[in-house]
């Protein structure tokens, strides 16, 4: 077994978390968080400041990396590791453990929290590690309020991702509550609105803020000395990524019919009666439609599993750019469900889904065989396999069959291929259906990559003040 031998940008990480109690590694996949908390968890239980950490990652990282990674390098293979999965009794029994390391899943966090107010679990960790922390972005979840109560056992508390703002700057409260308990930006979020952020009320009860003149660089500026930004193309040699836009043109009875509902929702947009949910709902339908299928106008409850085709156009640009690849192997990102049925219906093949209802094990298989070149095409849908899946090996294209109004999971997403270890070229294909809801998710999936690109760049700004 190989010794670790950490890359300098890796050993700043590394001292970021020894120095300091509290710290926000944003590091694009591929950079090694794992192995730099790893040694930095090491380094401080050698000094007596920790002595056992509590990691709380997505499930799948939690089984196929940091599970793994514990015995990769001689110098943590002595590192006792516990997931806490499967039943209450595996849970408890795991967490019970004489372990070094702790793992659990942000869905069982809420659980945690009960079985220790109970006492039936104990928390024997003094350090926490928060592996894609953007989980607990959103600060009226269980799992936040949850995590929220379990801070005060932890005296060395720290954040892992590479997209920390990737919706809105707003995300930051949340993840920087994990590390300071509130002294940075307060204890609760309407505090912090209101101190940074414009109140605009909108019609239906709910509100939309905006950044007052100054707040963004107030708040990058409270997070400077706790936070470490490594980007991948800064520090590896990354291969080349080249996008690709593939538009079709929507039939003319599709076109029409979308233009029918396109119109209905402007008008409720005009008359003032849609609500935050309703537009949710309306956006949601809108990319179906583009797609190629949508539910019946009103489906009843018997009703809603029924999909409406309506057209092919998606499918077959899929189709041929599978006949142009010619064998190679090529990765589709798909939005929902029924975008697999119509999949392989139109290759006539079983093509493998990655996503909601695969178990571990037909998932694990799956990954196996398409890192060994066995599969032609991969269907995927991306919040179930955007964080923790090493997909490099099978393949250098992908393609965005349905998109995503959720720039962490696009990045994440195309992080599976696009990443160290890739030996060719990647390209990522979007399929756009031209004049449609299409063409808004590309250009706002563009202004968030702007705004989290200039908090990664204050941050970037002063460590070389630091270093200077």
């Amino acid at each position: 077994m190989q010794p670790f031998t950490p890359h300098r940008y890796q050993l700043d990480g590394v001292q970021l978390m020894c120095a300091n109690p509290a710290a926000a590694l944003f590091l694009d996949p591929g950079m090694g968080k794992t192995a730099i908390s790893y040694a930095a968890f090491s380094v401080l239980k050698d000094h007596g400041a920790v002595s056992r950490m509590l990691v709380i990652a997505p499930i799948r990282p939690l089984r196929l990396v940091w599970r793994q990674e514990a015995a990769k390098w001689q110098d943590f293979a002595g590192l006792r590791v516990a997931l806490a999965h499967g039943t209450a009794q595996e849970r408890i029994a795991a967490l019970a453990s004489d372990a070094d390391v702790y793992l659990i899943n942000p869905e069982n966090v809420k659980w945690l929290l009960d079985a220790v107010m109970k006492g039936t679990v104990r928390v024997q960790a003094d350090m926490l590690v928060v592996d894609e922390s953007t989980k607990f972005k959103v600060t009226g979840t269980q799992r936040f309020k949850a995590l929220r109560e379990l801070l005060a056992f932890f005296k060395r508390r720290y954040i892992l991702t590479g997209t920390p703002a990737a919706r809105h700057i707003e995300d930051l409260f949340g993840q920087t509550f994990i590390l300071d308990q509130g002294a940075r930006f307060g204890r609760f979020i309407t505090g912090f609105r209101k101190t940074y952020f414009h109140e605009e009320p909108q019609r239906g009860g709910y509100s939309l803020w905006s950044l007052r003149a100054g707040a963004e660089e107030q708040i990058f500026a409270k997070l400077n000395g706790i936070a470490l930004r490594l980007k991948a193309t800064d520090y590896l040699q990354m291969p080349e990524k080249r996008d690709n836009v593939i538009r079709v043109e929507l039939p003319a009875d599709a076109r029409a019919a979308y233009r029918a509902m396109e119109g209905r929702f402007f008008a409720e947009l005009a008359g003032g009666t849609v609500s935050a949910a309703n537009a949710a709902t309306v956006s949601m339908k809108l990319r179906q439609f583009a797609n190629g299928f949508a539910y019946g106008e009103e489906p009843t409850a018997a009703e809603c599993a029924k999909v409406v085709h309506v057209h092919d156009a998606k499918v077959d640009a899929l189709t041929d750019l599978i006949e142009e690849q010619q064998g190679q192997p090529l990765l589709v990102a798909v939005s929902f469900l029924h975008e697999v049925d119509a999949i392989r219906k139109a290759l006539g093949v079983d093509v493998p889904y990655l996503g909601g209802g695969v178990s571990h094990a037909a998932a694990d298989r799956i990954v196996a065989d398409w890192n060994a070149g066995k599969l032609p095409v991969l269907l995927a849908h991306p919040a179930s396999v955007a964080h923790g899946l090493n997909l490099q090996a099978g393949g250098h294209a992908m393609v965005w069959f349905g998109l995503t109004w959720s720039l962490e999971d696009k990045l994440q997403m195309e992080a599976r291929v696009w990443r160290q270890g890739q030996r060719r070229g990647v390209v990522i294909h979007y399929i756009v259906a031209d004049d449609t809801i299409d063409e808004l998710i590309i250009e706002r999936l563009n202004q968030k990559d702007a705004t989290q690109a200039r908090l990664f760049a204050a941050l970037q700004e002063y460590a070389k003040r630091k270093a200077a």
